[in-house]
This record gives structure tokens, C-alpha cells and sequence, in this order.
């Protein structure tokens, strides 16, 4: 594999599509024409902190745009500057596997994937993001009931495991975003 240069991250598009891109000049695409008036040496210091922030202190080296663009804000505020993103439309979602959240072999137990929902529930929502979307469920629901077709049960345990998430959702106070469930 090939490494990333230092001052670089992978930055993720709405539409999945993921490229290497050296933070600054990511930091002056967001910001747009606000880097005509800020000084070399701010714009430096700008993407040299949300990259600090991005690779030290959350580990990570894929981000997306959405992320990158809140994190910038932060950075710019402490800056003193009251710049808003140029892409603040672009929502932020997060996706989750129900199938692949619950192993196999503990596909009948059904307090087991409860308690793993709740959990992957309050890791994606640390951050809460625009739109929160799990898939799986049907295969999951009919790999717990051992089903070969889909049925009143099926859909009983599939309804219970919506109004779960709906509650989670509740739970943790966000307003602002929608719950997507797919089978």
C-alpha cells in the first residue's frame, strides 16, 4: 500500500467517493474566497491544526468533507475569524450493518443485538450527524427466526427492532436527525 504524505488526508465525498488531498488546500476550497483575505501564514496554520486534530488526536486519515468543514469552522473561530464553509449544505451521514453488527453464532440472541444496537447507536451519535442509516435488517431478522420466507413473526421482531432504534434515537435528544432503516 502507499503511504500518505504527512500533510495529507483522505477526504470522503457525500457520494462515497474517497481521494488524498493535502489538508491546506482543502482548508482554502471550504473556506472559498475568505483565503483571498487571510494571510499565508494563517491558512498555514488553519489546515496545520484541524490535520493535528484529524490525525493525532482522533487517529484517523479518512474524513469527510462534512467533518473537515466543521472541525475548520472550530479552527477558525479560535483564529478569531467568523468564516462559514462554502460546502455547509452537504449533509453528514453515517451508515451501520445490522447483519453485521451480530455475529453468526450469536444470531439467536436477540438481547445481545439490543445491547450492541444501543452501543453502535451512542458511538455514531458522539457526533450526531444529518441522517443515521442501517441496513440489514431483514437478513438479520430472518437469520435470528431461522425463516426461510418472511412472515407475520418476521415482521413483529422487524417492527420491534425499529421502535427500538426510533427510542435510542429519542434518548439521546437529536432533533435534527432522521432515522433510516433499509432492509
Amino acid at each position: 500500500m502507499i503511504r500518505l504524505h504527512p500533510d495529507c488526508l483522505i477526504i470522503k465525498m457525500a457520494s462515497g467517493e474517497q481521494f488524498p488531498c493535502p489538508a491546506e488546500l482543502v482548508t482554502v476550497e471550504l473556506i472559498g474566497e475568505a483565503a483571498s483575505w487571510m494571510s499565508e501564514e494563517v491558512l498555514e496554520n488553519v489546515a496545520a491544526a484541524v490535520l493535528h486534530f484529524f490525525k493525532e488526536e482522533q487517529g484517523r486519515d479518512v474524513v469527510s468533507v462534512a467533518e473537515f468543514s466543521e472541525v475548520l469552522e472550530e479552527v477558525l473561530q479560535g483564529f478569531g475569524y467568523s468564516v462559514g464553509s462554502a460546502k455547509k449544505s452537504e449533509r453528514m451521514v453515517r451508515n451501520a450493518d445490522i447483519s453485521e453488527m451480530i455475529p453468526e453464532s450469536e444470531g439467536e440472541l436477540e438481547l445481545a443485538m439490543y445491547q450492541r444496537l444501543r452501543t453502535e447507536m451512542e458511538r455514531l451519535l458522539k457526533n450526531p450527524p444529518d441522517e443515521l442509516r442501517f441496513s440489514g435488517l431483514r437478513g438479520y431478522v430472518k437469520r435470528v427466526l431461522h425463516a426461510q420466507r418472511w412472515s407475520r413473526k418476521c415482521q413483529a421482531l422487524s417492527d420491534q427492532i425499529v421502535a427500538f432504534l426510533r427510542e435510542c434515537l429519542d434518548a439521546h435528544a437529536v432533533s435534527n436527525c432522521s432515522l433510516v432503516v433499509k432492509s
